[in-house]
């Protein structure tokens, strides 16, 4: 496991867990885990990591599930997911967070101590992630929009073009995470109007929201972050 810190890029999270190694599948452009892979020539294949277990006497702790690979691709053995989650069981003193871009691939109810998110960026795939979410058994559901590339879509291209965000905030939401895309300059930054819509979406619907630290400079004061609370 690798301890984060909190002024890092995951500060969300107390340690991240990657008990599954390997070049994340999914490809998406800014991957920050498959450019490490290949900047440093690590092996590609996707494979259990036998070596890496969670220690019983660790304080409690937020621990993030495979962060540099999707855990619900087809290419993660779903005997590899057993194990996870056995480990996850047996150890209810953690917080385990998991983030997925395959919600439709779920296979299993989650246990009280995991929390379960969605990571979406753009209007095409929000809609069937949310739902695929909302049908998933978990005690804390919750959405990141990181990288948030995109807030808004085209409702009427005849004649006056109108815009609305296509992040809706629903309110059975338990948690909502915001960051920006980082390592490409500032060209695809998100406007500051769009983090403070999806802010007060939040608040109108009373769901805790974290600003990652990378939105220091468009948010310019001090970032909200906030946690759920899983004891509710």
């Amino acid at each position: 496991m690798n301890k984060q810190k909190k002024d890092g890029n995951i500060s969300w999270t107390d340690w991240t867990w990657n008990p599954v190694k390997g070049l994340c599948p999914v490809g998406c452009f800014y991957c920050y885990a498959r450019a490490m892979y290949k900047r440093f020539k690590l092996p590609p294949e996707i494979r259990w990591d036998g070596r890496i277990s969670i220690l019983s006497n660790k304080k409690p702790s937020k621990i993030f599930v495979c962060s540099t690979i999707e855990i619900f691709h087809p290419s993660v053995k779903a005997e590899w997911r057993n194990r996870i989650f056995k480990i996850i069981e047996l150890n209810p003193q953690h917080t385990f967070q998991i983030l997925t871009k395959m919600p439709e691939n779920i296979d299993r109810p989650m246990p009280d101590n995991v929390w379960l998110g969605i990571s979406v960026t753009n209007p095409p795939t929000y809609h069937r992630k949310i739902n695929n979410l909302r049908a998933i058994k978990a005690k804390i559901k919750f959405m990141s929009i990181e990288p948030l590339l995109s807030l808004l879509q085209v409702l009427d291209g005849v004649g006056k073009t109108k815009f609305r965000s296509f992040i809706d905030i629903p309110g059975w939401l338990d948690w909502v995470i915001v960051g920006r895309l980082t390592g490409y300059g500032k060209k695809r930054d998100p406007k500051k109007y769009w983090i403070e819509s999806i802010v007060r979406k939040c608040e109108e619907a009373n769901i805790p929201i974290f600003l990652k630290n990378n939105l220091k400079e468009i948010w310019d004061e001090k970032l909200i972050q906030e946690f759920p609370d899983a004891n509710l």
